[in-house]
Parts: C-alpha cells; sequence; structure tokens
C-alpha cells in the first residue's frame, strides 16, 4: 500500500498504519546505521530511535518527497550526530567485533575465509574514506537509494552527489588495488552487497 496512505491512516491516530511503516523502513534504518556506526547494539538503539522520531514529526513530513528518504535523512544525522559525540568508542567496538569474528572463523572452508576476507577488506576501504563520501557509497551501492533521494538524504544537488559517488569509487579502487597490484573491483566483487558498479 502507498505510503501516503499508511502516513494518513497515522496522523488520524491509527497506531497499526505506523506498524507497517516501521515494519516496511526498518532494514533500511538498521542498514544504515550499522554501516555508519559498525555496532549492532547501536544501530538496534538507533532503529528505535529513529522510529520514535519519526512518529514525533510525522505532521512535518512534506509528501512532495520520498518517504524513504526523509527517513533515510533522519538516520544519517542522528548517526552523525552520536557518531561526533562516541567516534572513538564506535571504532573500539567496530575492531573487537573484527577480532572476534576472524576467531570464530578457525576452521570455516578456505573458499568462505578467503570470501570473508574479501569482504572485510572492503567494508575496511569503505570505512577509510572520508564521511561525505562513504555516505554516498552507503546510501546508494548498499542501501539502494536513487540519486534523487540521495540528494533529498544530503541536501546536495545531483551534479555533487554523481562526483562524490564517481570520486568515492575511484579512491576505493586505488585502495584496494594496493591489495592485488592490479584494477580493483573487477575481481573484489566489489558491489556484492549492492549494485554492481565498475572501476
Amino acid at each position: 500500500m502507498d505510503d501516503m496512505v499508511q502516513i494518513k491512516k497515522c496522523l488520524a491516530g491509527d497506531g497499526e498504519a505506523f506498524e507497517v511503516l516501521v515494519t516496511r523502513y526498518k532494514n533500511l534504518v538498521y542498514g544504515i546505521a550499522l554501516n555508519l556506526l559498525h555496532n549492532k547494539d547501536e544501530a538496534a538503539d538507533v532503529t528505535q530511535e529513529v522510529f520514535l522520531k519519526v512518529w514525533a514529526n510525522l505532521k512535518r513530513y512534506n509528501p512532495e518527497y520520498s518517504f524513504k528518504a526523509w527517513i533515510a535523512r533522519i538516520t544519517v544525522n542522528h548517526c552523525i550526530n552520536l557518531n561526533q559525540k562516541t567516534r572513538r568508542a564506535a571504532a573500539a567496538a567496530w575492531d573487537e567485533e573484527v577480532v572476534c569474528r576472524i576467531a570464530a572463523d578457525k576452521g570455516l572452508p578456505e573458499e568462505e575465509l578467503l570470501a570473508k576476507e574479501k569482504q572485510d577488506r572492503v567494508r575496511s576501504a569503505i570505512e577509510s574514506l572520508p564521511e561525505m563520501y562513504r555516505l554516498v557509497v552507503i546510501l546508494f551501492h548498499q542501501q539502494s537509494l536513487s540519486y534523487d533521494e540521495i540528494c533529498q538524504v544530503t541536501g546536495y544537488p545531483l551534479s555533487i552527489v554523481k562526483n562524490r559517488l564517481y570520486r568515492a569509487r575511484k579512491m576505493l579502487c586505488e585502495k584496494l588495488s594496493a591489495y592485488h597490484g592490479r584494477e580493483a573491483g573487477k575481481e573484489e566483487g566489489l558491489w556484492a552487497a549492492g549494485r554492481h558498479g565498475s572501476c
């Protein structure tokens, strides 16, 4: 059912309609939060907090814009604010998670270990990008937002969004090629978790 139909029901006091919206977009919110915070517990907390904000501010939603983009923007802003307060703690939690995962990987088939190693390298390369580039990569390739939706989330014009996405891909290719000594992305499965791109 169309988002606007559910939103009108919510504004009329229908709590079940809001549950429909939560179910529809909780994976989007959690995915963005996890990619920006690198901590599953924090991402889960942020998901709840974002939907509380959405409910409280639903009257302010402008139907001229994508509801998906509106929720994504709230999520991004919330995570940026949280990151500014807890950047070091979030980074430490991510490091610990990686160490624990590597320790748990012992005994896995070689192909699976190699695949996980590639995923970790891609994730690490994305994380090393400046935030303005990392954000567009996450929104476009991992969360499948359109260019227009990314413009709505970030407030940037289309030309800047496309330019930053292009430069982010180029930087990722350079970072990943350091591991392999050849063009990254072709063998690395760079966009395996999202839409395909090339270096």
